[in-house]
């Protein structure tokens, strides 16, 4: 997928008149636009492999996609660039989302895995709700690995807050919050 030249303006690469406004670089440097369409392509492959119930390929596109991103925000921020390339705010919105996504889509997969370390599953959904907090996806997410952690008043409170941001029904938000209600129900060692 080739990136527009209004990518390349947004990205800061390309002048107004389509000239690139800074110095060629190296065949091994990949430009920000260049990452960026790579980040968004990864992505969409990580999703149809999902949807394909590829799931261990899915992870490593989901990964792939971060590195992308990673590289991106890395030639934009003055912490680690001494001489930041010029990003839109749009843009940075965008790979801030595009971010989100992917560790979203990882705490799908990861749920999906017959060893899940539901631990990580946590961390990525709290990666999810720093950008977007009210997120239902991340939320059910973060609920249903506190369940299966042993979680039970943690993982209620944030499958109690996807149905209230889901606002219609969900089976399985109900089913786990059903769990979870009846885990804090039962005598202490029994469970």
């Amino acid at each position: 997928m080739a990136a527009t030249d209004t990518d390349a303006r947004a990205m800061g690469e390309l002048s107004a008149d389509g000239q690139t406004s800074q110095p060629a670089l190296s065949e091994k440097r990949q430009s920000t636009v260049q990452n960026f369409e790579h980040a968004k392509v990864c992505k969409q492959e990580g999703n149809d492999l999902y949807y394909n119930h590829q799931i261990k390929p899915a992870i490593r596109k989901y990964h792939e996609c971060l590195l992308y991103v990673r590289a991106c925000q890395s030639k934009y921020d003055t912490a680690v660039n001494p001489s930041p390339v010029p990003v839109s705010p749009e843009v940075k919105e965008e790979l801030e989302r595009l971010k989100a996504d992917c560790y979203n889509n990882l705490a799908a997969c990861l749920l999906l895995r017959p060893n899940c370390d539901y631990s990580r599953v946590v961390t990525y959904c709290d990666n999810v709700l720093r950008v977007l907090p009210g997120n239902v996806k991340a939320l059910y997410r973060k609920g249903v690995a506190h369940y299966h952690m042993g979680n039970y008043t943690t993982a209620r409170s944030y499958l109690n807050d996807a149905k209230r941001q889901r606002k219609t029904p969900d089976e399985e938000i109900a089913k786990y919050i059903k769990l979870c209600n009846e885990a804090t129900e039962r005598p202490p060692g029994t469970q």
